[in-house]
């Protein structure tokens, strides 16, 4: 079955330079709004530094442009979350993804679906959720039912079972972690979408292609086949808007942990899924270069991890 993919489009900027801000009382501070809305017109990656996931999540996401500019009002959207997993660093935080399900809320969103659920626990680690608990029980599971899609430019994947909400949904966010990843150094914002395709066979597929060796307990025997599949994928539909979590992350034993953790206390969103990745990547002490399914992305088009071109800004939140 072949299906086409439309979704809105946005002009991003192309400031040659990134700016330091820093912030302080409230979500945004005093920072004015006007300054935000014209430094969104050059910027395609912000990142804020804070000690608190939900107030740097809204912070980034204002300065991007603000949710409305993401997910009109009346919207479906679907948020494809990683939140499958169980140990610390290993999944978004709960601030992060309930300052999103706020957003899309206050944007006037018709119905907001989440690709994936969340392990037992996965609120009560948050202290906001509590008072929130209605916002949280409205933002319904997918039931996974799946359509067999074409990837028309796929090099290794041809085609894929996807999740028939991430194909239909008005508005798609992508909101990932950053964190080591055995398989491929790095999973972010590109590899995240794998997150609205069933382990059988799409994601099997990825990980020990179509001819595995029965005999072989290498879960990752190709990485270059995996990073290609990855790109491939993300050329089915990018999403409206990227939120990376790298608050508290894994930096060893990914993608499941335990692990060693590092707290770079950042929310990072972008318009350019390539280029958060670009981004974030740093935070594991890696280059862009050094990750293939960024090259393989840029190959295809779906993004830039050019971050001059992009514009990046800085903002410390206090």
């Amino acid at each position: 079955m072949k299906t086409r993919i439309t979704r809105r489009r946005f002009i991003q900027g192309s400031a040659a330079t990134g700016v330091s801000l820093t912030l302080g009382g409230g979500v945004l501070g005093s920072f004015a709004e006007n300054a935000f809305a014209e430094a969104a017109e050059a910027s395609g990656v912000v990142a804020v530094t804070g000690s608190d996931g939900y107030r740097s999540a809204k912070a980034a996401v204002e300065a991007v442009g603000g949710i409305s500019r993401f997910v009109p009002k009346g919207a479906s959207v679907v948020i494809n979350a990683n939140t499958a997993f169980k140990h610390r660093g290993s999944i978004v935080s709960p601030d992060v993804l309930l300052a999103t399900l706020e957003l899309c809320a206050e944007a006037g969103a018709k119905e907001v679906v989440l690709l994936k659920g969340a392990k037992d626990g996965y609120w009560e680690r948050c202290d906001r959720a509590e008072g929130r608990a209605s916002l949280i029980a409205g933002a319904r599971v997918s039931e996974r039912e799946y359509e067999v899609v074409e990837v028309e430019r796929g090099v290794a994947l041809k085609e894929a079972h996807v999740d028939r909400h991430f194909l239909s949904a008005d508005v798609y966010l992508d909101v990932a972690i950053a964190k080591h990843h055995k398989g491929c150094e790095f999973t972010g914002a590109l590899k995240n979408t794998m997150g609205a395709c069933p382990h059988d066979p799409t994601c099997r597929f990825f990980h020990v292609g179509s001819d595995p060796d029965p005999d072989s307990k290498d879960w990752y025997p190709d990485l270059d086949h995996m990073a290609q599949c990855i790109a491939d994928l993300n050329t089915l539909r990018q999403p409206d808007l990227t939120i990376l979590d790298a608050g508290e992350i894994l930096v060893t034993n990914g993608p499941f942990g335990p692990g060693k953790l590092e707290t770079p206390n950042a929310v990072v969103a972008a318009t350019d899924m390539v280029a958060a990745d670009a981004y974030a990547v740093r935070y594991l002490g890696l280059e862009p270069a050094s990750v293939p399914m960024i090259a393989k992305a840029e190959e295809h088009g779906i993004g830039s991890s050019d971050l001059t071109a992009a514009g990046v800004r800085e903002i410390v939140s206090g």
